[in-house]
């Protein structure tokens, strides 16, 4: 299996609940929450697909005929006489290189430290347990951007990064997430970072840290 394939296999075990028959079954957090009916991991070898299980065997056999289609117009059109789409998520995926080496000011969010979060991300103070490891940069005494981890599995974490909008444009994101991924890497797991094509500032984080693109995900729900 080429590196590319490998990643995705490895993002989809990030990101869903994956049963034995490699059905979603769930997003992969700590309250159940649907997943996509679809997930269509494309790279330059190959696709990796995951069906939800309420897929039939008949729809599993249709869809697997469409995948292939390079119009993605095409793709949804038919895909949407099979099982109707309510919403469409599509995006890049990035894996950090083995030589990435940089380093950061940012600050390591804890239970004693959790207040930084309580103006500009309140709403995270609740999922620290859940989000480990958690960067922040603070600045005016709080909290002004972070990184965490969306989702984790037993390989790999998945990079979640947000910034207040009046602090966005001075580079705080990127600094967020070189922190949570040097200790991702020290834990052992592979950082995982992914976005939407019209998240233009994420992929502009992404280009900074100079990761590998290894594919795009697709997800239909």
């Amino acid at each position: 299996m080429s590196k590319e394939k490998k990643m995705m296999e490895m993002q989809t075990e990030v990101l869903f609940k994956i049963d034995k028959l490699k059905r979603i079954t769930g997003l992969n957090e700590h309250k159940d929450t649907a997943g996509p009916f679809l997930f269509i991991g494309r790279t330059k070898t190959g696709n990796v697909i995951r069906f939800d299980r309420t897929i039939s065997e008949i729809e599993k056999n249709e869809i697997l005929t469409q995948v292939d289609n390079l119009d993605l117009g095409k793709i949804i059109l038919n895909l949407n006489k099979i099982r109707k789409i309510n919403s469409i998520w599509l995006g890049p995926a990035f894996s950090f290189p083995e030589s990435f080496n940089m380093t950061s000011d940012a600050i390591k969010i804890t239970n004693e430290n959790q207040d930084l979060l309580a103006e500009e991300f309140s709403n995270l103070m609740s999922e620290i347990e859940w989000k480990q490891p958690m960067y922040v940069i603070v600045r005016d005494g709080k909290a002004v951007s972070v990184c965490s981890s969306a989702r984790i599995s037993a390989a790999a974490a998945e990079a979640s990064v947000e910034t207040s909008p009046s602090y966005q444009g001075q580079g705080y994101a990127t600094r967020c997430v070189i922190s949570w991924a040097n200790e991702v890497k020290k834990l052992g797991l592979q950082p995982l970072y992914s976005t939407a094509w019209d998240n233009f500032s994420s992929q502009s984080v992404a280009r900074k840290l100079n990761l590998y693109q290894y594919g795009i995900d697709l997800h239909f729900s």
